[in-house]
């Protein structure tokens, strides 16, 4: 006996997300990032692509190795986003962003994450691990 699953279709939104590797940082850091992880962070990048930004599109930010989720309307001008204040482990954080145009569209989603590599300093890699 064979089955399907049915689901339905939905068109893509062709936009990405891309964050270099300043796109997170902590507005005041501590003495040291390696004794304090836990810190709220900054969050910019672009979204690129080839269908037409609306306004009322939003980016969703939500970290799979904790508890931080928001979502921020994106410059639709601009091409930008900035999400501020969103609270993670800068030792265990993997954050995961799309984008939803106001259609319901949904873009693929992307993962970055932070590593601290210095008291002070804090680089974004692509991916997580």
């Amino acid at each position: 006996m064979a089955s399907c699953a049915t689901h339905e279709a939905r068109p893509a939104f062709r936009r990405g997300i891309l964050i270099d590797d300043r796109g997170i940082s902590v507005p005041l850091p501590p003495p040291s990032l390696v004794d304090e992880p836990a810190q709220e962070v900054d969050v910019e990048g672009t979204v690129p692509g080839e269908d037409t930004l609306v306004g009322g599109t939003r980016l969703y930010l939500e970290d799979l190795d904790g508890d931080a989720a928001t979502s921020v309307e994106v410059d639709s001008a601009a091409a930008t986003f900035a999400v501020r204040g969103i609270a993670i482990d800068l030792t265990a954080n993997c954050l995961e962003l799309w984008l939803e145009a106001p259609d319901g569209r949904e873009s693929e989603r992307s993962q970055v994450h932070a590593e601290v590599t210095g008291p002070q300093e804090v680089r974004t890699v692509l991916g997580c691990e």
